[in-house]
Parts: C-alpha cells; sequence; structure tokens
C-alpha cells in the first residue's frame, strides 16, 4: 500500500514534498500500480482513512475481493479435513482430553482462569501456562458444532481459519494487489507447512502459530501508522502468550516495539495517527485489562498462585539453559527455506541455507533503506526484532529441546522470503516501471504459489488423520464397555449414582489414554475424579478422594494388567489390544534387544523403563542411535491395555 495512504501524507507540505521525490526516484506509475512501493498518487493522498488505512475507494476493485477469495480457498481445506476426520469417531488423550475438560468447563460455575499445565514445577507444585483465553474462545465454537470430540477440531479449524482471514484483511490494508498476494502466498506455504493435522488439533503449543502471523502482520502496520490494527495485534498477542509460555519473550518484544513506537509519534509526530487515536489505544488497552482478568483472579484466590509458579520456575530454572550458541544453530537450522517448503520439522540439521537466508534478507533490507521504502523498512524492522528476540528465547530452552518450541520461527522465515522478494522487486522498478507484462507476470507468479498450495493443503486435508489414531482407537474400545457396566450397577461402586476415582499406569504413553477415559467418563455424565495429587492436572472439581470415592475405574496398560489381575475386588470389564500376532512377536523381539544392548552400553538403570515408561527412556541421548529407534518402535506398536472396576479400598 502507498506511503500516503499509510501515514496521511497531507498532513505537512514538508512530507507532501518528500513523498513527491521518492515517487519521482522509485518509479511512482509502475509502483503505484501493484502498490508495492511506499508512493501513491495526489488523487490517492487526498482520499485517506481517519485510521491511517486507505479507503476502499483508492484501491481497485480486484483487490478489494481478491483477500475474501484467498480465504475461502484457505476454508476449502478445513472443510477437507474436518470431513475427513469426522469418522470413524475420535478420543481425545493427555493434553488434548485436558483441554477439551476446560473448554466444557467455559460455561460452568467453574470456568477456567489459567491454561493448560506445562512443563513448570513439579507434580506437587505444577504450573500452568500463563491465561484461558484459548479455553474461552474455543468454546462457542465448540457448543456450535455440538460439544463432541470432533466439535473441538472444528473449533480450532475455525480458530485458525479466522487468523488467517485477519492475516489477509491486514494484507489488503497495507498495500495492492501484488502485497496481498505476496503475503497470501506466504500464508498458504506457512499453512501447507503445518498441515491440516495440526491446525486441526487444540494443543497448545499449535493454536498460536497462526496467530503469532496476526502479531506480526500488526506491529508492521501500527510501525507504518495504521493504528486500527493495533487492537487486532493485542488480541493476538495475548492469545498466544496466554495460550503457550514459549511465547512470552517474543510477543512481549513486539508488543514493546509498538507501544515504542506509538509513545514516540504521538509525542513528535502529532496527527501521523489521525485525528482520533485514542479510540484505537483505549481498545487495545481494554482486550489487555479483560483478557488478564482470569490468571489476576487466580493469582490473588489462589496459594501459590500460577503466576508465582510461573516465575519461580523461570528466575530458578531446575537446568541450565542450552545457551545463544546452539540456540542460534536451532535458529539457523528452521529459518532453512527449504525445509518451510519439505515440511521438515527436525530441530538438527545444516545451518547453511538458514544463513543464506538471513544474507540474502540482509540484502533486501539495505537495497528497501536506499529506496527509502518505508513500509517495507517497517517489516524488516519487525522481522528483526522478531528474530532477535527469537534467538533469547531459544538460548533459554532448558531440558529436552521439543520441535514444538520453535513453530513460530517457520513464519519468521516465510515472511523473510517475503520481504526479500519485495526487496527485488524494489530494486528493478525503475527498469520495469513501465511494463504491464512484468507487473502481470509478478502476479500471476504469485497467484500460482498461493492457488498450489492451497490445493495441496486441501488434498493432504482429505486423507488426514486425528492426533494419535491408535491409541485414540484403543481407547474407543474400553470406554463403552466401561460405561454399560457401571451403568449395570453389578460392579462395585453404586453405579451411575457413585463416585469414582480413575487411575491409571502407562508405561507407554504417560498416562495418556487414562485423561482420555477420564473425560469421556465425564461427558457420558458420570461424577469421576482423580486422586488430589492431579488437581492442577485435572482442576479440583475433578479430584475423587479415598474417602469421597464410592469406587475405583482403573485402566492398566502392559505388565500393569497382570498387577490389577491380582487386587483383591477388581474385576476386568474390558480388554483392548491392537496388535497383529507379528506386532507381538516382534515387541517381545525388540524387548529382549533393547535389554541387552542398555546392559551392554553401561546403562543397566534404565533396563527397568521397558517395563515401567518406555516413553522417557527414548529421550535419552547417551545411548546408541539404534536402541533409540527399537524403542521408539515399541512406542509405535503399543501395549495391550484393559480397564477394572474396583472397591473404593483400591482408591489412592
Amino acid at each position: 500500500m502507498a506511503l500516503g495512504r499509510l501515514t496521511h501524507q497531507a498532513q505537512s507540505s514538508s512530507a507532501g514534498l518528500e513523498t513527491r521525490a521518492m515517487g519521482a526516484r522509485c518509479g511512482e506509475p509502475f509502483h503505484r500500480r501493484i502498490g508495492l512501493m511506499s508512493t501513491s498518487s495526489a488523487k490517492e493522498r487526498d482520499v485517506t482513512m481517519h485510521s491511517g488505512a486507505a479507503s476502499p475507494s483508492a484501491v481497485d476493485s480486484r483487490s478489494r475481493v481478491l483477500p475474501l477469495v484467498v480465504w475461502l480457498g484457505f476454508l476449502v481445506g478445513f472443510v477437507v479435513a474436518l470431513i475427513a476426520i469426522a469418522q470413524p469417531r475420535w478420543f481425545p488423550i493427555l493434553d488434548l482430553a485436558q483441554t477439551e475438560m476446560r473448554v466444557r468447563d467455559v460455561f460452568t460455575a467453574h470456568p477456567p482462569l489459567i491454561g493448560l499445565p506445562g512443563r513448570i514445577g513439579n507434580l506437587a507444585r505444577q504450573g500452568s501456562h500463563p491465561g484461558p483465553i484459548s479455553f474461552w474462545a474455543l468454546a462457542p465454537f465448540y457448543k456450535l458444532f455440538g460439544s463432541s470430540a470432533w466439535a473441538l477440531e472444528a473449533a480450532t479449524a475455525s480458530l485458525n481459519a479466522i487468523a488467517i482471514g485477519l492475516s489477509l484483511m491486514i494484507a489488503r490494508r497495507r498495500g495492492g494487489a501484488a502485497v496481498q498476494l505476496g503475503i497470501a502466498s506466504m500464508l498458504a506455504v506457512v499453512t501447507y507447512y503445518y498441515g491440516p493435522s495440526v491446525l486441526t488439533q487444540a494443543w497448545n503449543p499449535y493454536l498460536p502459530m497462526m496467530w503469532f502471523m496476526v502479531v506480526v502482520l500488526g506491529v508492521w502496520s501500527v510501525l507504518v501508522d495504521d493504528l486500527a490494527m493495533l487492537p487486532v495485534a493485542t488480541f493476538a498477542a495475548c492469545f498466544c502468550l496466554q495460550t503457550h509460555i514459549s511465547y512470552l519473550g517474543l510477543v512481549g518484544g513486539l508488543g514493546a516495539l509498538a507501544a515504542g513506537w506509538l509513545v514516540w509519534s504521538l509525542r513528535f509526530r502529532r496527527g501521523a495517527f489521525g485525528a482520533r487515536p485514542g479510540r484505537w489505544i483505549a481498545m487495545a488497552f481494554g482486550i489487555v485489562v479483560v483478557t488478564s482478568i482470569p490468571p489476576i483472579v487466580q493469582q490473588l484466590t489462589h496459594t501459590p498462585g500460577n503466576l508465582t509458579l510461573i516465575w519461580e520456575h523461570f528466575t530458578a530454572p531446575p537446568e541450565d539453559p542450552i545457551g545463544l550458541r546452539a540456540g542460534l544453530k536451532i535458529l539457523f537450522v528452521t529459518l532453512n527455506p527449504w525445509r518451510l517448503l519439505t515440511g521438515d520439522e527436525a530441530t538438527t540439521g545444516a545451518v547453511w541455507p538458514g544463513m543464506g537466508l538471513v544474507v540474502a534478507w540482509s540484502v533486501g533490507v539495505a537495497l528497501a533503506l536506499r529506496r527509502r521504502a518505508r513500509s517495507l523498512v517497517a517489516l524488516d524492522a519487525v522481522i528483526a526484532v522478531g528474530l532477535v528476540l527469537g534467538l533469547l528465547s531459544l538460548a533459554n530452552i532448558f531440558g529436552f529441546v521439543w520441535y514444538y518450541l520453535m513453530r513460530w520461527a517457520w513464519g519468521l522465515n516465510a515472511l523473510m522470503l517475503f520481504a526479500t522478494g519485495w526487496a527485488v522487486v524494489v530494486a528493478f522498478g525503475r527498469r520495469v516501471s513501465d511494463s504491464t507484462t512484468a507487473t502481470r507476470w509478478l502476479a500471476f507468479a504469485l497467484a500460482l504459489v498461493t492457488v498450489g498450495y492451497l490445493v495441496g493443503f486441501a488434498v493432504d486435508s482429505s486423507t488426514v488423520e486425528p492426533p494419535t489414531p491408535r491409541v485414540s482407537s484403543a481407547l474407543g474400545v474400553l470406554v463403552k464397555p466401561t460405561i454399560r457396566a457401571i451403568d449395570s450397577d453389578r460392579y462395585p461402586g453404586g453405579g451411575r449414582a457413585g463416585r469414582y476415582q480413575v487411575s491409571f499406569v502407562d508405561p507407554v504413553t504417560i498416562n495418556a489414554p487414562g485423561y482420555g477415559l477420564l473425560s469421556e467418563l465425564e461427558r457420558a455424565g458420570l461424577h469421576v475424579g482423580l486422586s488430589p495429587v492431579y488437581a492442577a492436572i485435572v482442576r479440583p472439581q475433578r479430584v475423587v478422594t479415598k474417602h469421597t470415592a464410592t469406587g475405583v475405574v482403573h485402566l492398566a496398560v502392559g505388565h500393569d494388567i497382570v498387577r490389577w489381575e491380582r487386587k483383591r475386588g477388581a474385576q476386568r470389564i474390558a480388554t483392548a489390544d491392537l496388535r497383529t500376532p507379528s506386532e507381538q512377536r516382534e515387541f517381545a523381539r525388540l524387548q529382549r534387544s533393547v535389554r541387552g544392548e542398555l546392559i551392554a552400553a553401561g546403562r543397566s538403570d534404565l533396563v527397568p523403563n521397558l517395563t515401567d515408561n518406555i516413553f522417557t527412556a527414548t529421550f535419552v541421548t547417551n545411548i546408541p542411535l539404534n536402541t533409540q529407534r527399537e524403542l521408539k518402535r515399541m512406542l509405535d506398536i503399543g501395549e495391550p491395555s484393559a480397564v477394572f472396576i474396583g472397591p473404593r479400598s483400591l482408591a489412592e
């Protein structure tokens, strides 16, 4: 979008002279036609809005409808994905089950006040992610689509579609057809990379990914004086920050950049934001206040409060952070453009492609500065701040370096590619300023990328599966018999009128199906809960103590089945083993092989994990690579599971 439309060129005669001089230098006719450079015609300078965005009459009709058409293209992929995962029925486990239970709580007497539990503190003193905004945002769509497990996926897809729509809206405000197509192509590539499975999962590391793009584009808008986008960027920032703590430094720093520009402009650039900037500032401030109320209430009404637990954990971390050197390596790996195109999410690999992108982008920054392309320079400034903040965020990771902790980097990767391409157009703008053919080829190339990746996203969506389908299917085998057994009133606990403590032992998937079983029994209207030690994970209203329980429902996996067969009063009511005979033999062979390899490697201390906790053994780094592969294969195969119902004497 033209700089005149972004900054109200008519504010002073000196600003107008400067803009006209820039237009003469940069080839005004071409750049006005495609909307890339920071120049505009006299007519466009006279048609402005107080928000700092261009009037719709200042943009051709095709540019006005382009974001809607592209957004509908994104929606096709989401609709196809939701149809594909509608059957067979999906049973959420672990974090997704915990999320669904909190989403169900939104319209109850116990609404969630903080986010999902994270790797913060320990089980006895566990902290959660800062806020509940993702649960509150999912809840209306969850209700609308029927309050089922599939409805949770549909709600997630809806939030991501809204984030994409907001990004496209911002793109329209920032420029003509080429800028809109450029950002649309970038979003299409990122969406294809993330994939339909990720973008329909309500997992808290995944939920902020598309909203982070709204933050970046919104802050860019503020830097070019489009203050109307400040509330949009503010909500997106609050959403990211509250949903996953890894976004704290990123959105906090970008928010500080926007706030600093705002304060400086109000002091030294009077009138830059139009006649009534206070309304947008007040709206953004109100969003911060309203979204901060739940976590503040929790902090004031609980001892210790969640904000205290977060502060204690990150000011005195249990392990040393990985440091700047390791963080920089991971950053360069994730900035590899080829990985963005192929969907490789590994945290290790070659760093030179990422370094090459940074160099190319830096050259583009120099070109933008030389040409005084203010809108592009502002975007480059946001990217630069984002890279620095991202590096600091990565350098302060401690513990196992999970891939999802740097998912935001792929958005910056795509933005750097876009900004570099924009800089090339700026550099050669004068040579092709009168070439309609060049303009059309540019638009055609961007449209081709956008359509190609949207088609790819839709094709992938047609075969998408829900997360962890094998574990989900095994849980589905157990749920119905368990509910029927409780309803029959033939087992300990008092039937549907009873209060059941749910317990579980799962050496394969860190108790993942146990939370899913709890959620499904609650969905069926049964009064169930976990022991008090899990209060921070499932919330206090889902706690059933050994004194209040009338019966026990236990999920046993692997060797624990044999242990519960020996418990007095426990009765097995359902069993699930999806392994084929060949897989059962393979699992036994791998178990023997790994035991011998661990002993040979001097890690006999890990041998008990083969029956007690296979999952944790897969993250041990100082064991042979082949042993790690065999352990992961054991996780893929899994072990049999069973549900027992027993008397209250078995409660914990």
